[in-house]
């Protein structure tokens, strides 16, 4: 039986866009033990896909040491086969210790792979898509996931009336592709002309960024640093519409298949990344500080997304 590991750190849209992939790769390798090597913040999350038999929590911020220490016990593994999804600078140097002294065949983008995929020019391939061609080196042709009921989890019942889900935040970094938090409080009142409510949702780090929007509405629905994955996934398959900026949660409110507006920058991989199809919808501009709240609720009214 073969042994593979997996390397995927995060960021959360990452891991979300990776999905497919590691459903792939537990498809093609059914018979074999797979293991991930991933930060310990998604370890419960990721657990539950069932994709693998073992997964090893490894903090981007560790101390070398640490790291070391994580590399020395997974050489003892000796694994056939190591697949990194995460093609970073880190995992590079993954790549060079399993090839050199784990004699492991390793696929990547990175230096040190046997198997090294060439990434087009940034913005000439969305994540999803580069991934599935580095996995076709393996043979491992590229699958959708059918559902995710593995993600759904009871929520409360004031998610019974008809609501509107916004994800105002962004990850640590990105405030580039973040729009404003007065526009998401400028877009209640539309709803609730219309009679729906507005639920939020978001970690601990967006609560200074959205304090304005649940300071100045008092009828909001505040899931802020208690919206895990799986509760974003759940509440977002009863909401009406969700928006949201590109971020993490975003990907995982992009998994219900309900109509999803993302506010974007007109940025290569944003454009890459997510496109206007299906229950996919985007409105973008060169900055994105430009897009109004008016822009939004034109566009909700023109394309009938509180009707369908």
């Amino acid at each position: 039986m073969k042994k593979i590991l997996v390397i995927k750190h995060g960021s959360l849209g990452d891991l979300i866009l990776s999905l497919s992939s590691m459903y792939s790769i537990r498809n093609k390798y059914n018979e074999s033990s797979i293991h991930l090597i991933t930060e310990e913040k998604y370890y419960s999350f990721l657990k539950k896909t069932n994709f693998f038999e073992k997964i090893i929590n490894d903090n981007r911020k560790n101390f070398f040491l640490m790291t070391i220490f994580i590399l020395l016990k997974l050489l003892r593994e000796k694994y056939d086969i190591v697949i990194d999804l995460q093609n970073s600078q880190r995992s590079t140097f993954y790549n060079f210790v399993f090839r050199f002294f784990g004699k492991s065949l390793v696929c990547s983008s990175r230096p040190f792979a046997q198997l090294r995929y060439k990434i087009p020019l940034q913005g000439k391939e969305n994540a999803e898509k580069g991934l599935a061609n580095q996995l076709n080196l393996l043979k491992i042709n590229s699958l959708k996931i059918d559902n995710y009921n593995w993600l759904k989890v009871e929520i409360d019942k004031e998610f019974d009336s008809p609501f509107v889900l916004f994800i105002p935040g962004v990850s640590k970094g990105n405030d580039y592709k973040q729009w404003q938090p007065e526009n998401f409080s400028k877009l209640i009142e539309f709803f609730e002309s219309k009679n729906y409510k507005v639920c939020v949702v978001g970690t601990k780090n967006d609560l200074p960024a959205i304090s304005l929007i649940i300071n100045k509405n008092k009828n909001i629905i505040n899931k802020i640093d208690s919206s895990p994955p799986e509760v974003i996934y759940s509440i977002s398959l009863k909401a009406k519409l969700i928006i949201s900026n590109d971020t993490g949660p975003g990907h995982i409110a992009s998994l219900s298949k309900n109509n999803i507006i993302w506010i974007l920058n007109e940025d290569k991989i944003s454009k890459a990344n997510i496109k206007s199809s299906g229950n996919d919808h985007k409105i973008s501009a060169n900055n994105i500080k430009d897009i109004s709240p008016n822009e939004v609720c034109e566009y909700i009214n023109l394309n009938n997304l509180l009707n369908t």
